[in-house]
């Protein structure tokens, strides 16, 4: 069945917000063309300036033990298997020096859910980054970790992100994202952080000041109702299209307005 969507791509385009019925229409359409160029609208009329700014990163993984099992996850070992590591400080440091070479003002830093190491540990690492390297963002520790550190240190969230922001984290990636649909995550992971905890690790770090990103993995299990419901505003709504309780977290909104960026991922076959 084809319709229409122009309505709703002026719509945004306007800068008017998208319902989630809305958003699975044009998913629905599949016209590329169309939603592609509203998208560069949007982007022209939220930056008119004609250039267009990026940053030299790394993605640096201090380890990967890890105690939740993702179907789609290669990287992870559990934490007795012979390929387990943690990265020496040292080498953790050297690749950050290799970064700032070339110019990178951030790094990226994730791992694993790993069972032992502590609070204490995470909060020496972002410390012995920042006097070595001041003025490199730590875009660091997805909310998966974050809520597996208030797990291991049986300390409060907001305790937990305070504690990580004084030692010198910068601002808090959105990975483990997924599909935030409960049903969807508890198809293809085991032991990991579901919808609402995921996006309660931004909610407070948002009340903290801080900014944070959020990604989409798609192309797995998830249907196209469940992804129309991705945008950045934190929130959440009940669906009869969706089978469980469904997040908005892929536009910016008037309660959370520090998502700065929201890659989405499709999820590759090996």
């Amino acid at each position: 069945m084809s319709f229409d969507i122009s309505p709703l791509l002026e719509k945004a385009v306007a800068g008017g917000r998208l319902t989630p019925d809305e958003g699975l229409r044009i998913l629905e359409s599949h016209d590329l063309i169309a939603i592609g160029q509203a998208a560069n609208a949007v982007a022209r009329r939220l930056h008119p300036e004609p250039y267009r700014t990026y940053n030299i990163d790394r993605n640096i993984n201090y380890t990967n033990a890890c105690t939740a099992v993702c179907d789609f996850c290669a990287f992870y070992r559990t934490p007795k298997h012979a390929e387990v590591y943690v990265l020496p400080r040292d080498v953790l440091l050297q690749k950050i020096a290799e970064t700032v070479e070339q110019g990178g003002e951030q790094i990226l830093m994730q791992g694993g859910l790993h069972p032992t190491l502590p609070l204490e540990w995470y909060e020496e690492l972002l410390r012995d980054i920042k006097s070595h390297y001041p003025n490199v963002n730590i875009h660091g520790f997805s909310p998966p970790e974050i809520h597996h550190f208030t797990k291991i240190s049986k300390r409060p969230l907001k305790e937990v992100l305070e504690r990580l922001k004084a030692a010198g984290l910068g601002s808090l990636p959105g990975g483990g994202g997924e599909i935030l649909v409960d049903r969807v995550r508890a198809a293809i992971t085991r032991g990991k952080v579901m919808t609402d905890d995921w996006l309660n690790v931004h909610r407070v770090w948002h009340q903290l000041g801080g900014r944070s990103s959020g990604t989409m993995m798609f192309g797995h299990v998830e249907t196209l109702a469940s992804g129309s419901s991705i945008s950045t505003g934190f929130g959440s709504c009940r669906t009869k299209r969706e089978d469980s309780r469904r997040s908005l977290v892929g536009r910016s909104s008037p309660r959370t307005p520090r998502c700065h960026t929201f890659p989405p991922r499709e999820r590759l076959s090996t």
